[in-house]
């Protein structure tokens, strides 16, 4: 007798136990569409806000590029280019973890080989050998400026208006699509002639890394080649479809 009160006792409480595992189940699948719709209108905050500053800082950029070239001088700085030198790093480090978590559609390869191209000049030049003239020169380091500012401008702000959920102007997305067809080149010959403008600088004082960058200017051909005809392929599908529309 002791022992079948016992058994009953026992199942009961598996069974109070069992219920209440359910009921938390239950109550879990009913918060889960919340919290996806509140995840995803949190991510799309973040993304339209993170879209937003990036342009702004690009647009500071291009704007004391304009400045630069009026005055025909840069002002002599601890690192020069120092805050497109930031917004880049900045840039680029929270790019990457986009594309790895998979919060932007962006292929790694193709945000690894700009974020390279940027970062031997910004990083390699700038920050490693600041008094390297290849710094300095007006002419070539605002071609760059321009060519990479202006894409990021037209690149965030397409980005900001479709994560919005407005209807992108033809003239944005032509832009986001055509305007790589020059600006492209442009930086490809700034990039290359500033790290061949630095060669003279590094090649007495630090040799090892001298190789490492001729090594480097001959990636930007094949790297080049590679976003160029991703955009390219891009710019097809994305006008066409337009178009069929």
């Amino acid at each position: 007798m002791f022992e079948c009160k016992f058994a009953n006792s026992y199942q009961q409480q598996f069974i109070i136990f069992l219920n209440h595992i359910f009921n938390n189940i239950l109550f879990l699948l009913f918060l889960l569409p919340l919290f996806v719709v509140y995840s995803f209108q949190i991510m799309k905050g973040y993304l339209i806000l993170y879209n937003s500053v990036s342009a702004v800082l690009w647009g500071y950029i291009l704007f004391q590029c304009f400045h630069n070239w009026s005055i025909g001088h840069y002002e002599v700085e601890e690192i020069p280019h120092q805050f497109m030198v930031y917004t880049q790093i900045f840039n680029s480090s929270i790019e990457i973890f986009h594309s790895i978590i998979g919060l932007v559609p962006t292929p790694i390869p193709t945000l690894l080989l700009q974020s390279f191209a940027r970062l031997i000049i910004m990083v390699g030049i700038c920050v490693v050998i600041p008094e390297s003239l290849a710094n300095y020169d007006i002419t070539v380091f605002s071609g760059l400026t321009l060519a990479w500012s202006i894409t990021e401008i037209i690149r965030y702000g397409f980005y900001v208006i479709k994560i919005c959920g407005i209807k992108t102007p033809y003239w944005l997305v032509w832009l986001r699509y055509s305007a790589f067809l020059v600006l492209y080149p442009l930086g490809l010959v700034c990039e290359s002639t500033t790290v061949f403008n630095s060669y003279d600088y590094v090649k007495s004082r630090l040799p090892a890394y001298y190789y490492f960058l001729k090594y480097a200017i001959v990636l930007y051909i094949p790297g080049f080649l590679y976003l160029y005809t991703y955009m390219i392929g891009q710019r097809t599908k994305v006008l066409k479809k337009i178009k069929a529309q």
